[in-house]
């Protein structure tokens, strides 16, 4: 009876460190899954709010005999993104670097024609080689703000890029004024839902503690009816569908 109630006993303690075991596992894929689903949850610096402002713009070229004016025309997008300190984390932490990769258009086809540029010190875009984004992009963090320089502020800041579908359709016009906005592509027999494409990219948020944040960002642009309201604006503050993971 004593070798049966000790082997009861045995089989007994191998069910309950099994039991354990399973649930242990069980617990850390519900993490796991929970972590894939939302992601970290208290960031020291969180993207707060973004911008985007589409319109359109023209560039003389040589006009025709018969015309006044003769413009090449490109959509253009701006894309404000703002990265504040997140007040509910309370270890002290800085921006180290804010970086900007894996950019992707999703476009059916003209795709070639589409470039990202960055803001100069002003604060405003220039499209030329030297402010042409390549495949990636950094900002340092410093303790103020030169966009031109790559640096912005420690504690957070505004960073301002720039998408452009360039030399999207042409307009000839005698008037004798003509307004440079989006109403330019009606003007020109620009196709709008040719003009339609997806953008996205990665945004790494790296802190002084040399822990790096990792999440993707897509953009349907332009935004708004830009055909015929000339500018349109888009403004955003809720990233419950951008997920930030530890890399």
């Amino acid at each position: 009876m004593k070798i049966s109630e000790l082997k009861n006993k045995k089989i007994i303690h191998i069910c309950i460190i099994l039991a354990i075991i399973v649930i242990i596992f069980v617990v850390a894929g519900i993490i796991m899954l929970k972590y894939q689903v939302e992601g970290e949850t208290k960031l020291p610096f969180e993207l707060s709010r973004m911008i985007v402002v589409s319109t359109a713009e023209s560039n003389e070229i040589e006009a025709a005999p018969d015309t006044k004016w003769n413009f090449s025309v490109s959509q253009n997008n701006d894309i404000y993104l703002e990265i504040q300190k997140n007040n509910e984390y309370t270890k002290s932490a800085n921006i180290k670097n804010i970086t900007f990769e894996n950019f992707v258009i999703e476009k059916n086809n003209g795709a070639e024609n589409i470039k990202l540029y960055r803001a100069n010190s002003a604060g405003k875009v220039v499209e030329d080689e030297a402010h042409l984004v390549g495949s990636s992009l950094t900002y340092k963090g410093e303790k103020d703000t030169n966009l031109d320089e790559l640096k912005i502020s420690n504690q957070g800041s505004i960073i301002l890029l720039r998408s452009v579908n360039q030399n999207v359709c042409e307009v000839r016009s005698n008037d004798e004024e003509i307004v440079h906005d989006g109403t330019l592509l009606a003007k020109g027999n620009a196709n709008l839902e040719d003009l339609n494409y997806k953008l996205s990219f990665d945004i790494i948020i790296e802190t002084s503690r040399d822990i790096k944040y990792k999440g993707t960002i897509s953009i349907d642009l332009p935004t708004g009816n830009i055909g015929t309201e000339g500018k349109a604006q888009l403004e955003k503050t809720d990233f419950s569908d951008v997920i930030f993971k530890r890399m």
